[in-house]
């Protein structure tokens, strides 16, 4: 063998060792699990909400995917995923809880709320938490992404108060959360009309008072001003 042939060998030898190297072959697949994560959702998973109206009026749905759905795309594409609850704040009558998920030794978080009042409550923010940590991923990604990117083009106006009961009366986010206006405004009706606001809501909602959504909120008071209204007796005149 002469000396260029031996030299090859050696670099050759030197590239195999490197390609596979333990940190290297993590990093392959990592980076093939995550093209998987990213790939469309199957359509038999996605669910619907009302979202906003478009400039036309029209009443545009937001595709969304559920934490359970999301754990089996976990299961199913990284197998060795785990999850972890950081950090569980209580705000007033809410809960922020964060999650963390690992794959392959990469740790991504997301934080989801809740009513604090509720266990359905908590377990609502641990799910939201869950499913923000797995957009870090890829999961899901592109569901976020149409929808901001029609806010950002302008095309989108908020939807009306006086339309029909929104589809999830639980707010997805602290932007959608009901006000403390609103909930002082909720809790007084309530007192004044002799009503149980949680009773009320859990009837219409399903849900606790805490957890509604701030459109939620205002069908809520309308309803509340009704059912106190006809609560009141005729006085006699005379």
């Amino acid at each position: 063998m002469n000396n260029i042939d031996a030299i090859e060998t050696q670099s050759n030898e030197k590239a195999v060792g490197l390609n596979d190297s333990p940190a290297n072959a993590n990093v392959l697949d990592f980076s093939g699990t995550l093209r998987e994560l990213r790939r469309n959702i199957d359509p038999s998973l996605l669910r619907h909400r009302e979202g906003w109206r478009d400039r036309n009026g029209q009443v545009k749905m937001v595709e969304y995917i559920e934490w359970h759905s999301v754990a089996d795309i976990l299961d199913e594409t990284a197998p060795n995923w785990a999850h972890t609850v950081k950090d569980i704040r209580p705000i007033g009558d809410l809960i922020t809880v964060t999650v963390a998920i690992t794959i392959d030794g990469v740790t991504r978080e997301g934080i989801g709320t809740g009513s604090a009042r509720t266990e359905m409550g908590i377990k609502k923010a641990e799910h939201d938490a869950l499913k923000r940590a797995a957009v870090k991923f890829g999961i899901a990604r592109e569901l976020y992404k149409r929808e901001f990117e029609a806010f950002d083009r302008g095309e989108t106006q908020a939807i009306s108060e006086s339309t029909a009961q929104p589809a999830n009366p639980v707010a997805s986010s602290l932007g959608e959360l009901i006000t403390a206006k609103q909930l002082g405004m909720i809790r007084a009706i309530a007192r004044e009309s002799g009503l149980d606001a949680e009773t009320e809501c859990m009837k219409q909602f399903r849900c606790s008072v805490a957890e509604l959504s701030r459109r939620a909120a205002s069908k809520l008071i309308d309803r509340l001003k009704t059912e106190g209204t006809a609560a009141v007796p005729m006085r006699n005149v005379g």
